[in-house]
């Protein structure tokens, strides 16, 4: 079978090579890959390299795909259904476990190699995270699902509630599916915060009341006209730069809520205001990963229709070109999330 193989920083250490097709051992799920996420980590990984990634790997954990073949002993999985799959299983022994955070697992059991192939054998000790799709779920709605229950373990976090005013700063695929969750949450006024008029205005087609482009306005400004001036009850940072984060403080009221979602590059840094948070008693979270919990509601979501993912999922490339042409689509300004059809 065909696989793309990341071998180190550098384009062409990312390539497409044949290797030997995995056949399941007992416990274990073969799936045809149909559909596979290509993310900001793997174009990081192209072109500077992974801390947490030692090559050769073969990357893609958010995936779906049909079931061809199962290993002695699985029965609840077979041959020909439309699938996704969990990626991850917490150990529910380590320090973190046993403190209920799941999402800092010491040992998690991870999907490796993954399903930037045109197979992936999916362990045991991963099977029973294998979820059927209904025939009306696209594929590559179904590989979202990982994405979608990180965004899901931050909006736990920021703990939206009727009436609240919510102030998203990032109008990508992630701030975009943000927006959609804190209006089910029950936000009544949501303002959202990019650099790209056509994703702000896809977000004010989501259901935003207002939207901000801030190379020509002033969040800030905004956002305290909106709110008599107290500010937001929660803002969620979705870009990953340390201006962002610190203007998320600055954005809200006493006794508010931020949450820190966007990943930035290493060493960056931000200055923050003790007294702000001190007199103004900001709660500041920090959102990473998810649960099997968070995985099982993003599923649910998805299934039955309660988030729109056409506006998120703009572009798709063959799996052929993906060595060659994926990172930059991806860091296309109008590329929101990619994925691989296969």
């Amino acid at each position: 079978m065909q696989a793309a193989v990341w071998y180190g920083p550098g384009r062409e250490n990312f390539r497409l090579e044949k290797i030997d097709r995995p056949e399941p051992s007992p416990g274990e799920v073969l799936i045809q890959v149909q559909r596979c996420f290509f993310c900001a980590m793997h174009a990081r990984a192209v072109l500077v390299g992974h801390a947490k990634h030692h090559p050769p790997v073969i990357f893609g954990r958010m995936l779906a795909g049909d079931v061809v073949a199962v290993g002695e002993g699985v029965t609840k999985v077979k041959p020909g259904m439309r699938v996704t799959v969990n990626p991850e299983k917490p150990c529910g022994e380590c320090f973190y476990c046993q403190r209920g955070a799941l999402g800092h697992c010491l040992n998690p059991t991870k999907l490796q190699p993954g399903g930037m192939a045109e197979f992936v054998c999916v362990p045991a000790s991963l099977a029973s995270g294998i979820v059927e799709l209904p025939s009306s779920i696209p594929y590559e709605f179904a590989a979202y699902t990982e994405t979608l229950a990180c965004i899901l373990q931050g909006i736990d976090l920021s703990n939206i509630g009727l009436s609240d005013c919510v102030v998203i700063i990032g109008d990508g695929g992630v701030g975009l599916t943000f927006l959609q969750l804190a209006r089910l949450r029950g936000a009544t006024k949501i303002i959202l915060a990019g650099k790209h008029d056509d994703s702000l205005e896809q977000a004010s087609a989501l259901g935003a009341d207002r939207t901000v482009n801030v190379t020509r306005e002033s969040l800030k400004e905004i956002v305290m006209a909106q709110t008599d001036g107290y500010g937001a009850d929660v803002v969620i940072e979705a870009v990953g730069s340390g201006e962002t984060y610190e203007q998320a403080l600055t954005l809200l009221r006493c006794g508010g809520t931020a949450v820190g979602f966007g990943g930035t590059p290493p060493g960056t840094e931000f200055r923050g205001n003790p007294n702000l948070i001190h007199y103004r008693s900001l709660k500041i979270y920090g959102s990473y990963r998810y649960t099997p919990e968070h995985f099982r509601q993003a599923i649910e979501l998805i299934c039955t229709k309660k988030i729109d993912l056409e506006p998120i999922i703009t572009n798709t490339i063959p799996f052929s070109k993906l060595t060659t042409e994926a990172v930059d689509i991806h860091n296309q300004p109008d590329c929101r999330a990619l994925v691989i059809d296969f």
